[in-house]
């Protein structure tokens, strides 16, 4: 008799589990998220597919803030290159007539009239060694209207020279001026690193209106799940009511779901094509705006080494390098301000030859044989007694390097912390989604066998009604959770500042020609 019981009863619950085996052969699947599931994330807009790598090459070459920011980052190294300046060679010359008439009185020394031209042409240029060299000619021919006979009426004056300067102290062979060369250079890098930064920030703020329409686009997507889903109850409990299951008041109730999931579905679709627009716009791109499309997200974990990342970033972070660029700055600065407390000591060699005579090939010969040669050698020393000034930027300089010092460790701690916390948010994010992901595949056999139940009226439509908002809530969350880990990839790769190289971009080619 127990065998003949327990086979009756299993007879009967195969005969209960049949209705809701065929209820779901009945085209009841539910239509499974349009989201395709590859490497590397895109964004399919009717039949253009953008993959991130693309939208972020395209925002480069077309969005105007970053076209806008690509020449405050050509013109970073502005105050290097000015400075640079002094080591360029100058050339000289000039040129001139005059023309004399002496009263009575100085007839006898000096001529009646006198009309002369001269003309002079110098070259100097100061090497980065801090020495100077110079060299120029001049001529200058007089015509003379003597008041008496036997002087020269022309006279001939052609002059060479040649000095050599350097300051043997303070600046000792460019000791101050390498310094302060490489000072200007850091500062260059550290305004280079940070535009390049501040571009990178521009491309977040694009790529979050990237994940912004994957998530649009999505919600849009369950929105039309949601009216499907409230239709399909809606005319199961037609039936029921038509057989006396189910209170027609419950079938207004429905209509009234149905019709509030309409205008959800219109709002979805308006915000859809709002953050489409603006996406398109980030991109400077047009295209026939499209509610068709699908979202291509990474589920891949990546498993990443901390201790390797961890020298990327100290390699690549613009805070800690330019931290590193302050401190080395700030360091320079004090060497210059102790050098600075040394006296000037300048020495300069000038060389010259030249003639004054009335034959202009005889002042020729005579001034480039060195007939009357001219050495001038000569030392000057200045010192400040008690210089205040240079004591107080020592003393500042001092304290500049401390200050900077411990910023570097701030920076150090920043990066360390960050690296870490990136890298857990990447693991729990993972994990989020696979939780998500269970959670969904549940409330989605859930709704389906409840379903099923509803036409047997085995449940009411209120019931119903919850695992329905449970099954969407399920999709959204699978969904927020898959674009949360996509999102934690790309702000590690942010975080180790390596988002322009991960994706193969050169911002330098993107930069105006010099």
């Amino acid at each position: 008799m127990r065998i003949k019981s327990r086979l009756a009863k299993t007879i009967i619950t195969i005969i209960l589990a049949l209705p809701a085996t065929a209820a779901l052969a009945q085209n009841d699947s539910i239509v499974p998220m349009e989201v395709e599931l590859a490497d590397e994330p895109a964004i399919i807009i009717g039949s253009m597919k953008v993959t991130l790598s693309d939208a972020i090459k395209t925002a480069i070459e077309k969005n105007h803030d970053l076209l806008s920011g690509a020449y405050d980052l050509a013109m970073s190294d502005s105050d290097y290159s000015k400075y640079l300046s002094k080591y360029s060679a100058f050339f000289q010359a000039e040129g001139g007539v005059t023309k004399l008439k002496n009263p009575e009185l100085y007839w006898s020394d000096d001529p009646i009239e006198r009309k002369s031209t001269d003309i002079s042409a110098s070259l100097s240029k100061t090497f980065e060694s801090g020495t100077t060299l110079s060299g120029g000619y001049s001529q200058s021919i007089s015509r003379n209207k003597w008041a008496f006979t036997g002087a020269p009426d022309n006279i001939y004056s052609p002059f060479f020279f040649a000095s050599i300067q350097q300051e043997l102290l303070k600046n000792s062979f460019g000791y101050t001026d390498r310094r302060q060369q490489k000072i200007l250079k850091n500062a260059a890098k550290m305004g280079e690193n940070q535009i390049k930064y501040a571009l990178s920030v521009i491309v977040v703020g694009v790529i979050a209106d990237y994940w912004d329409l994957v998530v649009k686009k999505i919600q849009m997507n369950n929105s039309r799940l949601m009216l499907r889903e409230t239709k399909r109850v809606r005319n199961i409990v037609s039936g029921n009511v038509r057989l006396g299951l189910s209170e027609k008041f419950i079938l207004n109730y429905w209509n009234a779901l149905v019709a509030s999931s309409e205008a959800n579905l219109a709002g979805s679709e308006q915000r859809y094509r709002d953050s489409l627009r603006k996406f398109l716009q980030d991109v400077n791109l047009d295209t026939k705006n499209t509610l068709e499309g699908k979202a291509v997200l990474s589920n891949k974990f990546v498993k990443i080494d901390e201790e390797e990342s961890l020298k990327t970033a100290f390699e690549k972070r613009v805070d800690y390098n330019n931290a590193l660029l302050t401190l080395e700055n700030a360091r320079y600065q004090l060497e210059i301000y102790s050098n600075n407390a040394l006296p000037s000591l300048t020495g300069k060699v000038t060389v010259s030859t030249g003639d004054s005579v009335g034959d202009l090939d005889e002042s020729y010969d005579n001034t480039m044989s060195l007939k009357y040669p001219k050495i001038d050698a000569r030392v000057a020393l200045t010192y400040p007694l008690n210089d205040t000034a240079q004591k107080t930027n020592e003393r500042n300089a001092r304290w500049g390097v401390k200050q900077s010092e411990h910023q570097l460790d701030k920076y150090k701690r920043i990066v360390k912390d960050d690296i870490k916390s990136r890298i857990e948010q990447i693991s729990t994010n993972y994990n989020l989604y696979q939780k998500a992901k269970e959670g969904r595949f549940q409330a989605q056999t859930y709704y389906m066998r409840l379903l099923s139940s509803l036409r047997r009226g085995r449940f009411t439509a209120s019931d119903v009604r919850e695992g329905l908002d449970g099954l969407i809530s399920s999709r959204e969350a699978e969904l927020q959770t898959l674009v949360l880990y996509n999102v934690s990839l790309l702000q590690f790769k942010v975080s180790k500042n390596v988002l322009f190289e991960e994706f193969g971009i050169d911002i330098n080619k993107h930069l105006p020609k010099k």
